[in-house]
């Protein structure tokens, strides 16, 4: 009988813990926004739309993240300098002017998708943030054989162009 009861109060603190656990994960889960369900970086898709409910507000959302980031590289393209100055002084300005001009393309890509969006043109939201997938910089610096101080940085805004126009493909009704 002693040993039914060990039992039973076993079989009862098991399923316990195990409810507290599940209601744990549960809890931990993160709510995917409708936006980001196709978006193979859920958390860092969810971050960019910023809660948005509408298909225009989180594409909104999502550029103008992506365009501070763009901002922010242009303005850390002198670090670009130690990755290549084993290179000829004519060499180093060539590349440091390719990576100023990616940068900046893509920041008026980005910009020129934010007029698009505002005018409602779809079609050109679309062509400008596939522009917007510049690597030309870091291609330049790859081939170079310079490990760009900054490539962190620059995945992480080609992450979020990407996002962009997953956003933008799916043009869905939350």
């Amino acid at each position: 009988m002693a040993s039914q009861k060990f039992n039973s109060l076993s079989f009862l603190l098991l399923a316990i813990i195990i409810s507290v656990f599940a209601h744990g994960v549960a809890a931990t889960r993160i709510q995917v926004s409708p936006f980001c369900r196709a978006s193979r970086t859920r958390g860092l898709c969810n971050t960019m739309v910023k809660g948005a409910t509408s298909w225009h507000d989180a594409i909104g959302n999502a550029i103008s993240e992506t365009l501070s980031l763009a901002k922010e590289l242009q303005s850390k393209n002198v670090l670009i300098a130690p990755a290549i100055a084993n290179l000829s002084p004519a060499a180093k300005k060539s590349l440091q002017g390719t990576c100023k001009e990616s940068f900046q393309t893509v920041i008026d890509m980005l910009q020129e998708g934010q007029v698009a969006l505002a005018a409602g043109d779809n079609g050109t939201l679309q062509i400008k943030l596939s522009a917007a997938l510049d690597t030309e910089c870091d291609d330049e610096l790859s081939n170079f054989g310079g490990s760009f101080p900054l490539a962190n940085l620059v995945k992480e805004l080609t992450k979020k162009v990407s996002i962009c126009l997953v956003i933008t493909a799916q043009n869905v009704v939350a």
